[in-house]
């Protein structure tokens, strides 16, 4: 029996020159005789059996790959400029020797199907979508593709007309081969890879989880991995229907062009011939069809609102991680019997210990308060628009402090102490600073919520916002008829909510339990909340910063020489008392001092801090 002819079948615009120098290594790698016969797609004068080594453009090949698929042929494509679909889609090494080197070998590997779209024939991939964003963009055209990214509602159907509603950015199809390859992490190992339509879908449910999925697809050291990465699906199967319910044609790029479809079928086609390929894992086996969507958003409901917005910042909670959280914030924004007994408890403790000047007191108190429940609830309310949760936190939380206010009036005004603890005093004086902790308190207050493994970190967050001390110290000024004291303690329990419900609720909204939309406009009136309290804070900070400049400049001051001795000078403490600013500065000098000398050191100190502070001297001599 006469061994198969081989033929070298080339495009007419090949140079005569290059023909033979091809024909050439063709002959010398092979040991066999090569004719030529130049590429006519109308006409098919080949014999069975033939060995074809080919260079056909990729727009002619496809067509004619389907015109002679059902003859027993082998076809080997040589690389050249214009298949650069094949030499993808084949895996064909770049240079010819090579790919000549593929067809001789002992067992070469083959694929016999073909990609066929809208019946028509195809090299390559196919993708719906935007296609642009799994290219190599610089960071500024990404953050501005990433931030107006939208889902388009698809449906998907499979051979076995199992259907897949979905939202997705871009599908990536082609033959399993080439895309087995082209994304080789995406795709398990399985026991048919060379035949079905495989397609990969591209669906991230958040900004985030774009950049993420984004920084993935550009990192070249990847593995296959068993589990897929959020925002990605993967099918397999011999025949893909895509259509878009709601008759809105969606862009397609196939076979080098663009265009816009209603529905696409994309199916692969057996056929006799076999074309070498470069792929070293094709294996013929069982052919059945391969699903894995668990990563997009399949729900109705998550299907019509990445649809119809911009993706969020970040992923949206899980429905059993809404139903855990709200469960509890509910339950913390009702004012029951255990909260109240522990709301009485801890405003008992805090205002003993506020009388006794008691730290560990007050911090066993700041422990037992539940303020936080209601507050932490209020702000969940707020970004959600949630009215019955708001209303039901917002009346806990103004009869807790009704009841704060009452109960340690009462004790101040039963109890024969009328001056001011150093404990006190601390809660009288808030400043930005005072914001700035209830505002990290309110992001870890919000995390713990949301956290259960973190909710024991909880006691931490109540001492370090410290509720229920100002709040009673607001009583002990009614108590005392003192309304400076009343009002500068409640502005720092103001501040530390105002804190807490901006932070948690920012934090609620990154950890995905509200849109952008509810989101943004809560935010705007957190906002104006945080500049209305930030006012009378900025001015007590301006007094906080008015000691850090006594601080800094006695820090300059070690003496002060008299003609005949030295004046050693130590700043011992500065305090703001009745809208006055003190510093208690200690004098240690070897003999007694003059009144004169005394005026003078007064002088050379007032002319560093300013005549609108009042230095009150503690002199020590040395004997």
């Amino acid at each position: 029996m006469a061994a198969a002819p081989a033929i070298f079948m080339h495009h007419h615009t090949l140079e005569k020159e290059r023909v033979e120098e091809i024909v050439s290594t063709i002959e010398k790698l092979s040991g066999e005789k090569v004719e030529t016969a130049v590429f006519k797609p109308k006409k098919s004068t080949i014999s069975a059996e033939s060995k074809l080594y080919t260079m056909i453009p990729d727009d002619l090949f496809a067509e004619w790959l389907e015109k002679i698929g059902n003859e027993n042929l082998t076809i080997i494509v040589l690389p050249y400029e214009h298949n650069p679909f094949q030499q993808r889609s084949y895996a064909i090494p770049k240079k010819i020797e090579d790919a000549v080197s593929l067809a001789i070998a002992e067992s070469p590997q083959t694929i016999a199907s073909y990609i066929r779209c809208n019946e028509e024939p195809t090299i390559g991939c196919i993708t719906i979508g935007k296609t642009e964003w799994v290219e190599r963009p610089g960071i500024a055209e990404t953050l501005q593709r990433v931030f107006s990214m939208r889902l388009r509602i698809l449906h998907i159907k499979t051979t076995k007309e199992q259907e897949i509603k979905t939202a997705a950015l871009m599908i990536e199809m082609g033959h399993e081969a080439l895309l087995n390859r082209r994304r080789s992490y995406f795709f398990k190992a399985s026991d048919n890879q060379c035949h079905r339509v495989a397609a990969v879908v591209y669906a991230p449910q958040s900004i985030l989880g774009a950049l993420k999925l984004r920084i993935f697809l550009a990192n070249k050291k990847r593995d296959e991995a068993d589990n897929l990465p959020p925002g990605i699906g993967t099918l397999k199967a011999e025949s893909l229907t895509i259509t878009s319910p709601e008759n809105q044609p969606f862009p397609v790029e196939y076979n080098g062009r663009k265009i816009k479809l209603h529905e696409l079928v994309v199916e692969s086609v057996a056929m006799k011939a076999k074309v070498v390929t470069g792929e070293t894992s094709c294996i013929s086996g069982e052919e059945k069809e391969s699903i894995r969507m668990q990563n997009l958003p399949t729900d109705n409901e998550l299907i019509s609102f990445f649809a119809k917005k911009p993706l969020p910042l970040v992923p949206i909670a899980e429905e059993n991680a809404f139903a855990e959280l709200f469960t509890k914030l509910r339950d913390a924004a009702k004012m029951k019997r255990a909260y109240l007994v522990l709301l009485l408890i801890s405003v008992l403790m805090a205002t003993m210990g506020l009388f006794q000047n008691s730290s560990p007191t007050i911090i066993g108190a700041m422990i037992l308060a539940p303020l936080m429940g209601p507050i932490i609830a209020f702000a969940m309310g707020a970004i959600r628009f949630d009215e019955m949760l708001m209303r039901s936190s917002a009346k806990t939380v103004l009869l807790s402090t009704m009841i704060g206010l009452m109960a340690s009036a009462y004790l101040a005004w039963v109890m024969p102490f009328i001056h001011l603890t150093d404990q006190m005093t601390m809660r009288t004086h808030p400043t930005l600073l005072d914001l700035a902790v209830a505002i990290f308190a309110g992001i870890a207050a919000a995390y713990g919520y949301a956290n259960s493994k973190v909710g024991e970190s909880l006691a931490g967050v109540a001492i370090a916002v410290a509720l229920v001390p100002p709040l009673c110290v607001s009583g002990i000024g009614i108590g005392w008829g003192s309304w400076s004291l009343f009002a500068n303690a409640f502005l720092l329990f103001l501040a530390n909510i105002v804190g807490i419900v901006v932070a948690s609720g920012a934090m609620f909204y990154l950890m995905g339990y509200a849109s952008r939309t509810y989101a943004s406009t809560a935010f705007v009136i957190k906002l104006m909340m945080v500049a209305v309290i930030a006012i009378p804070l900025w001015l007590s900070t301006r007094t906080l910063l008015a000691e850090e400049h006594i601080y800094s400049e006695f820090s300059q001051i070690e003496k002060v020489d008299l003609p005949d001795k030295t004046a050693r000078i130590h700043l011992s403490k500065v305090y703001y008392r009745e809208n006055e600013l003190y510093a208690i500065v200690t004098i240690t000098v070897d003999r007694s001092l003059t009144t004169e000398e005394k005026n003078f050191i007064a002088n050379e100190i007032k002319g560093r801090l300013g005549e609108n502070v009042r230095l009150v001297f503690n002199y020590r001599e040395i004997y």
